[in-house]
């Protein structure tokens, strides 16, 4: 038996009243019941002060099981880690600072057994164990205690090397994942998914169940020798609570190792719930794609955000023999592109422009989405029409209906001092860098255009993600208050 609520304490007697009825269902009598029902009382609020003061998207999970002469209750618990969580004893002198130790005693009092697992990523359990005198087994030990053996479901699954038979799978999981807003084409077609792996330029792992079933599924999309996406990262929302995704993710970096031990991986994840942005444990976070593409429909996610998705981008390697690069980015900026690589796998070493535009020409090239309605200028050189250049592309691109402008600048020359200025003047605001095909790093640029766009709906999940979202909405909110 499961219950699944929000980490909110208005819910605190909705776990209560669920303890009280299944303490009747299994025979309690009215002072058990009473006890079941401060169980539920006292374990949700004493999880409740660990858990963070702030926008939180992990959900709270109850779990009822039986045991030989009563029930094993397990509280989820995503709050503060116990190992470090202070909890001091009660005290009448400072009742409000041990009101800890005051729910931990009478929780001690009220069962038979406490104790506190550790779930790693998945966080803490609270687990108590509590015996009922006229106990009623329902279930003659085959209770299934989570969704691990809901009926039709097999957790009898293997990862492998994607073939020609899985591909079919696959797109079926694509639809029961996201219906048909994912935005690669070829995760709808099998002759362009075959293609895709058939020219080296996509490695392609399933999640099968022993039936032959696609459950789960994970690529890296290679763009070069140098540099690789990490992505189409899904699981069946039938089995999202299993430990498939783990496992995949796991398998692909290994696949990686072996094959491809020097490329720099990199993941853009969306801004509309933060559950997968916790895949980024590891990356290093250097970018926000804001509003990247239409809105992406998410089976099974509550989910909320701006009228169009944006993408967290980060980025890692396993390469063992890493070489310092130099790169060349706006004073403006310095310390915070220092901040961002501060702890990042690649040795850099920036310095600040310092240049002027010269006599030539700039060389560019524009790049449409006319699907998405973005579009990227993406700057070789920047040359003395670099300004009249910008001002002319972003009105075209404003009449050709592109929302949403993108800038990249190259790193590795000196660039003119007035760059970032130039660019402020013409509606585009420094938004990170990032790794590019030749191995070399570009900073980019947005421009939002003439929609309208609100940086306080962005679900983040890493804390230098949340840094830098609003370095960049400072940014925006100058060009606004011109």
């Amino acid at each position: 038996m499961n219950l699944t609520i929000p980490y909110n304490l208005e819910f605190v007697n909705v776990v209560a009243s669920f303890l009280e009825e299944i303490g009747v269902c299994y025979g309690a009598d009215s002072a058990e019941k009473q006890r079941m029902r401060l169980i539920g009382e006292e374990a949700f609020s004493f999880i409740m002060m660990g858990i963070p003061d702030q926008d939180f998207s992990e959900m709270f999970h109850l779990r009822c099981s039986e045991l030989e002469d009563g029930l094993s209750l397990l509280f989820s618990n995503h709050g503060r880690p116990m190992n470090v969580r202070e909890v001091k004893d009660f005290s009448f002198d400072d009742m409000e600072g041990t009101a800890d130790g005051l729910s931990l005693r009478l929780l001690r009092g009220l069962c038979n057994e406490l104790s506190f697992r550790n779930m790693g990523r998945d966080g803490w359990e609270l687990v108590i164990e509590y015996k009922l005198k006229n106990f009623k087994p329902l279930l003659g030990g085959t209770e299934a205690s989570g969704e691990e053996n809901k009926p039709g479901i097999s957790y009898d699954f293997t990862i492998r090397e994607t073939t020609k038979n899985d591909i079919p799978g696959i797109i079926d999981l694509v639809y029961n994942t996201y219906r048909y807003s994912y935005a690669k084409p070829f995760a709808y077609d099998q002759a362009l998914f075959q293609e895709e792996i058939n020219s080296g330029r996509l490695l392609s792992l399933v999640v099968a169940t022993a039936e032959g079933k696609i459950i789960g599924h994970q690529a890296v999309m290679l763009e070069s020798q140098y540099l690789g996406e990490i992505g189409m990262a899904m699981v069946d929302p039938q089995y999202r609570r299993s430990r498939a995704f783990i496992l995949l993710k796991k398998a692909t970096f290994e696949e990686i190792k072996q094959r491809f031990p020097n490329l720099i991986i990199f993941v853009r994840t969306v801004t509309s719930h933060k559950a997968s942005q916790a895949f980024m444990s590891g990356f290093t976070i250097s970018m926000l794609e804001l509003s990247i593409a239409n809105y992406l429909s998410y089976v099974g996610m509550n989910t909320k955000g701006n009228n169009r998705e944006s993408a967290v981008y980060g980025f890692m390697t396993f390469a063992e023999q890493k070489f310092s690069s130099q790169i060349y980015v706006p004073t403006e900026h310095f310390e915070m592109i220092g901040s961002l690589l501060h702890d990042s796998c690649f040795p850099v070493t920036l310095e600040r422009n310092t240049g002027d535009f010269d006599g030539e020409l700039s060389a560019f090239e524009t790049v449409r989405d006319n699907s998405h309605h973005h579009a990227f200028f993406n700057f070789k050189k920047l040359g003395a029409d670099f300004a009249s250049q910008l001002r002319k592309q972003t009105r075209l691109f404003q009449q050709e209906d592109m929302v949403t402008l993108y800038v990249s600048i190259p790193t590795n020359v000196n660039q003119p001092k007035v760059v970032d200025r130039v660019l402020m003047e013409n509606g585009c605001f420094f938004s990170g860098l990032q790794p590019n095909p030749d191995g070399n790093w570009e900073l980019y640029y947005t421009n939002l255009l003439t929609q309208k766009f609100s940086f306080d709906d962005l679900q983040l999940f890493s804390p230098k993600a949340v840094e830098l979202c609003n370095y960049m909405k400072a940014l925006y909110n100058q060009l606004i208050d011109r």
